[in-house]
C-alpha cells in the first residue's frame, strides 16, 4: 500500500512539472531543484528506499509550489511592464496633442497613476502596478487631437468678409457669440486707428483674441481650417 501511495505522489510531481514546463519561466531555480529532487525520489523508489523517496518527493512538491509562485509573479511582472509601457506611450501621445492644455485633469491624473505604478513595480507589487497603469489608460481615454483655437485674427476687406468686431466675435472659432465683441474691443482698443471707434477696423489689422474661459489659443485664424467650436472647448 505504501508503495502504491508513493508511486501516486511521484506521478503527481511529474505531472506538475510538465504543466509548469509549458511556461516561458519554467527553467527557474525552484523548478530545477524540484526536477532534481523528483529524479532522486524516483531513484530511491527504484532502489527500495521508500522513506527516502517519500522525503524527496515531498521536497520536490514544495519546490514545485515555489516555482509556480515564481512563475505567477513573473507573468504578473510582464503584464505590469507591458501595461505601464502602454500607459506611458499614450501619455506621450496625449502631450504631443497638447492634452495638458486641452485635458489638463486627465493628463495630471494619468501622470499620478503612472508615478504610482512605477513605485509599486519597483516594490514588486505587480498587480497593483497593473491597476495603476490601467487607471492611467482610462484617464487618458478622453484625450483626443484638438486644433487650437486661434489667438489672433487678420482683418480682411469689408466687401469680402464683413469683418467687424461683432462678426469676428460671432465666429464659432472665436467666441460663437456676437455679444462678446466688447472683449475684443477691450483687448485691441489701443491698436485701433481711432480707439474711441470700435467699428473702424482697417484691412490687415491683427486682432488679438483673448482667452476668456481658460481655453487654450495659439496662431492666426485660418478660414480653411475646421476648428472645434469655442463652446465645445470650454466647460
Amino acid at each position: 500500500m505504501k508503495k502504491v501511495l508513493l508511486a501516486l505522489i511521484l506521478c503527481v510531481c511529474s505531472a506538475g512539472l510538465t504543466v509548469f514546463a509549458a511556461t516561458s519561466y519554467d527553467n527557474n531555480e525552484y523548478q530545477r531543484k524540484s526536477r532534481s529532487l523528483s529524479r532522486m525520489a524516483q531513484e530511491a523508489y527504484t532502489e527500495g528506499d521508500y522513506d527516502g523517496a517519500a522525503q524527496y518527493a515531498q521536497e520536490a512538491e514544495e519546490y514545485a509550489g515555489l516555482s509556480a509562485a515564481y512563475i505567477e509573479k513573473m507573468l504578473a511582472r510582464a503584464d505590469a511592464e507591458k501595461l505601464l509601457l502602454e500607459a506611458k506611450t499614450r501619455l506621450t501621445w496625449a502631450k504631443d496633442m497638447n492634452g495638458d492644455k486641452f485635458f489638463p485633469d486627465a493628463v495630471s491624473s494619468a501622470e499620478g497613476y503612472i508615478a504610482s505604478g512605477d513605485s509599486r513595480f519597483a516594490a514588486e507589487d505587480y498587480l497593483a502596478a497593473q491597476d495603476d497603469a490601467q487607471d492611467a489608460l482610462d484617464a487618458l481615454e478622453e484625450v483626443r487631437e484638438v486644433i487650437p483655437l486661434p489667438s489672433t485674427y487678420q482683418v480682411d476687406l469689408w466687401d469680402e468678409t464683413k469683418d467687424c468686431l461683432w462678426n469676428i466675435a460671432k465666429n464659432p472659432a472665436i467666441y460663437g457669440d456676437p455679444l462678446m465683441w466688447e472683449k475684443l474691443y477691450e483687448a485691441n482698443r489701443k491698436n485701433l486707428k481711432r480707439p474711441s471707434n470700435p467699428n473702424l477696423l482697417m484691412p490687415g489689422m491683427i486682432v488679438t483674441i483673448p482667452s476668456i474661459k481658460g481655453e487654450y489659443r495659439e496662431g492666426m485664424y485660418n478660414p480653411d481650417v475646421t476648428y472645434e467650436p469655442f463652446k465645445n472647448q470650454v466647460k
